[in-house]
């Protein structure tokens, strides 16, 4: 490639880790449950420590967990912990939600922040379409919500 079409950050040598971080709308809270904000500040001491014993590592190595260290402590300082609701009975931000299909099958999600939003594992941020559908329901209340596969009815059978 001709040097012409070179940025100065390709030459840097900075290995800087990208965010893997989901953006969020303008003006949004980063809403974080206690329990996410307790991993992410662990992950930050486990890093630091890290950090700390790597004295004879590689200086890409190093620079590396400098920008991971540095992303960690961006976002804990954009997260606030949100509190429980008063309201045990409706679909809130940190509650876990039992649902049904109209075909019958079941699923849990717990409704979570984007910083520790997990889907596979049952964790859906508060921002995705399916926590906007649940969020101030009850149990018995029934939920029309558009799937890949085409419109479903959901009905919410559990909350913890």
């Amino acid at each position: 490639m001709s040097k012409a079409f070179t940025r100065e950050s390709d030459e840097s040598g900075d290995d800087e880790i990208p965010s893997t971080r989901p953006s969020l709308p303008p003006g949004t809270t980063n809403y974080i449950t206690p329990q996410g904000a307790e991993r992410l500040t662990q992950r930050l001491d486990n890093l630091l420590e890290t950090r700390r014993q790597s004295s004879d590592a590689p200086n890409s190595d190093v620079r590396k967990l400098d920008a991971m260290i540095r992303a960690l402590q961006q976002t804990l300082s954009s997260v606030v912990v949100a509190q429980r609701s008063p309201n045990p009975e409706k679909v809130v931000f940190g509650t876990t939600v039992r649902i049904r299909h109209r075909n019958g099958e079941e699923e849990t999600y717990r409704i979570v922040g984007v910083e520790e939003a997990d889907p596979e594992n049952g964790s859906i941020n508060w921002l995705s379409p399916l926590a906007r559908a649940l969020l101030s329901r009850k149990v018995g209340d029934k939920v029309s919500f558009r799937t890949p596969a085409g419109p479903d009815e959901l009905t919410v059978v559990g909350l913890e």
